[in-house]
């Protein structure tokens, strides 16, 4: 392995990174736009610690800089925990839509949840599973020791990531309604 055979390593393990170009960013994005209901596994409940993109990358950069992070894990969120269904709820809402309601009488498997995104949105099958299934285990910073390495990083809440986000993808040309 790598960590055994080179220097030490710092892991910085995160939940959903929200950018214009995260793949959960874009496979949640596309649900708010193209599905009226949503059917899901349970795992629709499990809450995440969801983190913008410039925070999660403010983190490595800064370890350049900082002996104490060396080999290391450190885990990495923003301010808010909430759960995919939450996540969904508030996209909705940034994007001046209705929340999709999640049907509670239907629960689907990662897999065939994999495979109805890969359908109705143009994100892989293939990457959705792994996204899907990462929300199977509620997940957020358990350790908030590391981030404490770093009292100049100010992670932002999930809102303001999504407005980042948002506007992100207008300046790449992809507007508003480029998951409509």
């Amino acid at each position: 392995m790598l960590q055994e055979a080179g220097p030490p390593l710092t892991y910085f393990p995160a939940g959903m990174v929200v950018g214009a170009g995260s793949e959960s960013y874009k496979t949640l994005r596309y649900l708010v736009a193209r599905l009226p209901v949503i059917i899901a596994p349970a795992s629709l409940r499990n809450a995440s610690q969801p983190i913008a993109a410039a925070d999660a990358v403010a983190y490595p950069v800064g370890a350049l800089e900082k002996e104490a992070t060396v080999g290391r894990e450190i885990e990495i969120g923003g301010l808010d925990r909430l759960s995919y269904g939450e996540k969904l709820d508030w996209l909705a809402i940034a994007l001046g839509r209705a929340p999709p309601p999640a049907d509670p009488r239907t629960r689907s498997h990662p897999r065939l949840s994999s495979l109805w995104i890969g359908l109705v949105t143009p994100v892989d099958a293939g990457v959705a599973r792994p996204l899907i299934e990462s929300d199977a285990v509620p997940t957020g910073v358990r350790d908030e020791g590391g981030m404490a390495l770093f009292p100049e990083i100010e992670p932002v809440g999930f809102d303001q990531a999504l407005r980042r986000a948002l506007e992100e993808g207008a300046e790449a040309g992809g507007g508003r309604t480029a998951a409509q």
